[in-house]
């Protein structure tokens, strides 16, 4: 993989570097800056058009970053007060009220077939509501390495999006139905991201989601790298603090690694059997966000869950049926006698999650706590990452030796 063919990535950095500016600074006087010497720049390299034997496209290349660093800080600077009088006023607007009333309403629909010790996990799965789980429970589930199912994220939209695509499915195939069929989902994305609240993986999914049906209706490619970088661009775009948030910066870490490294991971060995085939993809999917996410875990949490991959062979088919369950629920409520029954598997499901949890938990040694790493610790793990993965993909010693020296500093600076 080279820069071409993530062009995304080239405006999505100097963008980033913009925003963090714009907190660092807070000025509008520096994006003018920015802006005045990103034109000056463009000036430059079209004056320089006229002569043939000069290439000027790395010029333009500085301009379009200095422009970028401009609109990262601009943009910045314009949504702080919003956010900061939203936060500070705790106001709703009137889609938001309707909107947690809608919640409200599916959770009570839920209430009337589901055991109360069940609805906090149910509603924390399905609808991203995670107020009412005991303290208990949330510990048990981060110090397992699953907390992750608790809160709706890339998992929880990609399980909505297969149902909605199957539902899809069952209309005759005709162009207008096949593409009003595909908005239609998206649409549905959107209003089940908004009434879980708009956090940042559900945004971040369901914007990759409606991305995947817009190339099936226009009948193009389907999802890249790039496409995830374009898909963080519009989410800063509209809302810069998302690269403060932890979910947001988890969400994307994940993403990323898993799209560099599942791959290689998957193909160190093949199977026949299906279960193994399963088994074997959960495991390099798992390890693959892992890898990603890891250097954020060490930081934000200072501690590392030494079974994880187990706990990920009980969450994530759990969370699977789960969802399936409640939405069968939500659909078939008017039914009694079915609800009833979608009701007992839903908390035969739940309970056997938390007990599973809660067993993995009392393992001896599941937990490595105490962990403390610096920010500059952080930068260096994910430049250690970003390297092997550089030596494995073009086989080129200089990324290794990289590697190995970042680890070394790191060791030096640990004992100094």
């Amino acid at each position: 993989m080279n820069i071409h063919q993530v062009p995304c990535l080239r405006i999505l950095l100097p963008f980033i570097s913009g925003i963090i500016l714009g907190w660092l600074f807070l000025s509008d006087t520096l994006a003018l800056f920015f802006a005045i010497t990103g034109l000056t720049v463009w000036l430059i390299a079209l004056f320089k058009e006229r002569d043939r034997l000069y290439n000027n496209r790395h010029i333009k290349g500085i301009a379009i970053t200095l422009l970028f660093i401009a609109a990262g800080i601009g943009v910045y600077n314009n949504t702080l007060p919003l956010s900061f009088e939203k936060e500070h006023t705790n106001k709703h607007s009137t889609l938001e009220i309707k909107a947690l009333q809608i919640r409200e309403n599916l959770i009570d629909i839920y209430r009337r077939y589901v055991s109360d010790e069940n609805i906090p996990i149910l509603s924390a799965i399905t609808l991203g509501k995670k107020d009412e789980i005991s303290k208990e429970t949330k510990s048990n589930f981060s110090l397992s390495g699953g907390s992750h199912v608790l809160a709706v994220s890339g998992l929880h939209v990609g399980i909505i999006y297969m149902i909605l695509l199957w539902l899809a499915g069952l209309i005759p195939y005709r162009r207008w139905l096949f593409v009003t069929a595909h908005i239609s989902v998206i649409l549905c994305l959107w209003l089940y991201a908004f009434i879980c609240g708009l956090p940042a993986s559900v945004v971040r999914s369901s914007l990759m989601f409606s991305l995947v049906s817009g190339a099936f209706i226009t009948e193009r490619q389907n999802l890249s790298l790039n496409s995830v970088f374009v898909s963080a661009f519009i989410m800063l775009l509209y809302k810069p603090l998302y690269l403060f948030d932890i979910g947001f910066q988890l969400s994307y870490s994940a993403v990323i690694s898993i799209l560099l490294f599942y791959p290689k991971i998957s193909a160190l060995f093949a199977f026949k059997n299906k279960i193994l085939v399963w088994a074997w993809g959960m495991i390099a999917v798992s390890v693959a966000a892992q890898i990603g996410t890891l250097p954020l875990t060490l930081f934000y949490f200072h501690k590392m869950p030494v079974y994880s991959l187990l706990t990920n062979f009980l969450v994530i088919p759990a969370a699977f049926f789960i969802i399936y369950s409640g939405a069968s629920l939500l659909a078939l409520n008017w039914w009694n006698d079915v609800a009833e029954y979608i009701g007992r598997i839903i908390n035969f499901l739940t309970t056997i999650l938390q007990d599973g949890v809660r067993t993995i938990v009392e393992l001896p040694y599941s937990v490595i706590d105490g962990i403390y790493i610096m920010p500059c610790t952080v930068a260096a793990l994910y430049s250690i990452i970003i390297s092997t993965w550089f030596f494995i993909e073009t086989k080129k010693c200089r990324f290794l030796q990289t590697a190995l020296c970042l680890i070394i500093s790191i060791q030096v600076a640990d004992l100094i």
